[in-house]
């Protein structure tokens, strides 16, 4: 029995509780009807009924727990590691030459995609596979079996992602072993990284094999043109073509010079010998004897002036007269001779000057016959000397390059590396 008595029905009856009573108000002929009140339902008719199933409420929350305990541990748990790759594309991918001057480029969403790409490559993920020996898929197609073991694998279990704005690549592996996840996703970056630098490597060396080749062809060819260039100039017999040419040229020029002196030289001469050839006293006293003609001119005006006067003293009988006209003989005698000394000595000067002068044009005219000949071959030995010094150059700079690209080949994957390894979890 219950102990309330407002209770209409025992707790423990079986029986429904009695309904609701509802009191129904008249009509309102004077204005509108009020609306009707909700009915309410007492809070401990709701605890009745939680009273009342309270064991199958129980039942099946239990049950529901024990199924989900049974679910969770029959259910493998999956662990995923992430290992973070940070491609940097600001480095240099050399250290010498044009190479050290590299900067990066706008298409930075097309490398990252294909470097993703390539980190779902076969050449990266064949060797992680056989390391860990992972279950991996294989398109093998319609392969025959011997040749589906060659077939490209691929890994379900990883996820290749690029956060957005980011150099970064996230390489994720899901596995139930921790310590496999981290292993493989370190495995995986690793592959790649040195996939990469194989790749860079193989390319710098197939590149520097080609240039070796190239460079074999080069020496033969600049020994080639060296070799000529050296026969070239053993039959100039000399040294430098063009230092001789500037010799000629010079020497040239200085026998112009000397020539057109010889010249104006003979012409005077030539004057002088005519004039004093021909008895013009004038010319002869301008001879390089005049002077010594000057004065034998002025004994001779002398000595006639004293002959006149002692010829009109004396007369023809006086012994003075004979003395004074022997004295003019004698002066008249040494007058002569020295003019034809004078001549003669115009004539051989002439003759010298003329000499001089036919001899300076002989050898103008062989100086510059020889630095047409000189000039003319010079123009072959700058050909050949530009040739040689071209293929010398070019040989050093290939060697250069050569060098530099077996160096820089160990730096090509500089710029991707490792940035955020998953922990080991052993």
């Amino acid at each position: 029995m219950s102990n309330n008595p407002t209770d209409p029905t025992p707790p423990n009856s079986g029986l429904p509780p009695p309904p609701v009573a509802y009191t129904v108000a008249p009509p309102n002929w004077y204005g509108p009807d009020p609306e009707p009140e909700e009915p309410s339902v007492p809070l401990s008719h709701y605890l009745w009924i939680l009273k009342r199933h309270r064991w199958k409420i129980l039942s099946f929350v239990a049950a529901c727990v024990l199924a989900t305990f049974v679910v969770s541990e029959r259910v493998t748990p999956i662990f995923e590691s992430t290992a973070a790759i940070d491609v940097d594309r600001r480095m240099p991918a050399g250290i010498l030459g044009q190479d050290a001057n590299q900067y990066p480029s706008s298409d930075a969403d097309q490398f990252l995609a294909t470097q993703v790409k390539l980190i779902q490559s076969d050449s990266v993920l064949r060797p992680v596979v056989d390391k860990f020996h992972l279950k991996a898929d294989r398109a093998t197609g319609k392969l025959p079996s011997p040749r589906a073991r060659n077939a490209p694998v691929t890994l379900s279990q990883l996820k290749v992602t690029r956060p957005p704005n980011t150099y970064l690549l996230l390489i994720a592996y899901r596995s139930p072993d921790p310590d496999l996840a981290a292993d493989v996703a370190n495995a995986v970056a690793g592959s790649y990284i040195l996939h990469t630098y194989n790749i860079r490597f193989r390319s710098s060396a197939g590149l520097a094999t080609f240039m070796e080749k190239q460079l074999e062809e080069l020496k033969a060819k600049m020994e080639t043109s060296a070799e000529a260039l050296a026969r070239f100039e053993r039959e100039l017999n000399v040294v430098n073509p063009e230092e001789k040419t500037n010799i000629l040229s010079s020497r040239l020029l200085q026998l112009n010079t000397d020539y057109t002196n010889a010249q104006t030289d003979r012409v005077r001469k030539e004057a002088a010998y005519t004039s004093v050839r021909n008895g013009e006293l004038e010319a002869t006293q301008v001879s390089t004897q005049g002077e010594s003609l000057k004065r034998l001119t002025e004994k001779l005006e002398d000595a006639d002036q004293a002959f006149t006067e002692i010829k009109a003293h004396y007369g023809a009988k006086h012994p003075e007269y004979h003395k004074a006209a022997a004295l003019v003989a004698q002066v008249q005698q040494q007058l002569a001779a020295t003019r034809t000394s004078i001549v003669r000595r115009v004539e051989i000067e002439y003759r010298e000057a003329q000499n001089r002068e036919a001899m300076l044009q002989k050898a103008v005219a062989q100086t510059k016959s020889e630095w047409d000949a000189l000039n003319l071959r010079s123009f072959e030995y700058q050909s050949l000397k530009n040739e040689a010094d071209s293929d010398k150059k070019l040989y050093e700079e290939l060697t250069t390059k050569i060098k530099e690209a077996g160096i820089n080949a160990g730096f090509q994957s500089s710029s991707i590396r490792l940035a955020d390894p998953p922990p080991p979890r052993r």
